[in-house]
């Protein structure tokens, strides 16, 4: 379970970094606009704008949140798990992944891995996947079995 959340965060600590830097910099204006209106501004319409402002920038953060939920929704999946045989390996030059395809009883599935394991695993060989559900990305490969005999 760990290697699942270690590989997400390999994978989005930028959009992360970005979103909480965007909640700090719009929580601490607001504060700070709180604060200068109760200092200064101690009247109905002073708190009015404040509020007006508040709502455009808690929308702001519901929209930026909401676009790192639908863009990196694996945060909160659990991670997928198959074990099965490896039916077909494809590389595809244009965009430079490769996919493994795997069957496990009579679903066939695919999934992206790196070019180390594209490269060490056969067809026919047995594997044990832990997966990211949504984008389908393998976090680990283990080779149960392989039809090739070690001399």
């Amino acid at each position: 379970m760990a290697d699942y959340y270690v590989y997400l965060w390999s994978t989005t600590w930028p959009y992360l970094l970005v979103l909480f830097l965007i909640w700090v910099v719009v929580l601490s204006r607001f504060v700070w606009k709180f604060v200068v209106t109760w200092r200064y501004a101690r009247d109905a319409w002073g708190f009015l704008l404040l509020a007006g402002k508040a709502l455009i920038w808690i929308g702001v953060l519901v929209v930026y949140t909401k676009l790192l939920l639908y863009s990196q929704s694996d945060w909160f999946s659990q991670p997928g798990n198959i074990l099965g045989v490896v039916e077909g390996k494809t590389y595809d030059p244009g965009s430079s992944t490769y996919t493994l395809d795997v069957r496990s009883g009579s679903i066939q599935n695919q999934f992206y891995v790196d070019n180390y394991v594209y490269m060490n695993v056969n067809i026919d060989d047995q594997v044990r996947l832990t997966y990211l559900p949504v984008r389908r990305e393998v976090v680990r490969c283990e080779l149960v079995g392989s039809l090739l005999k070690n001399e």
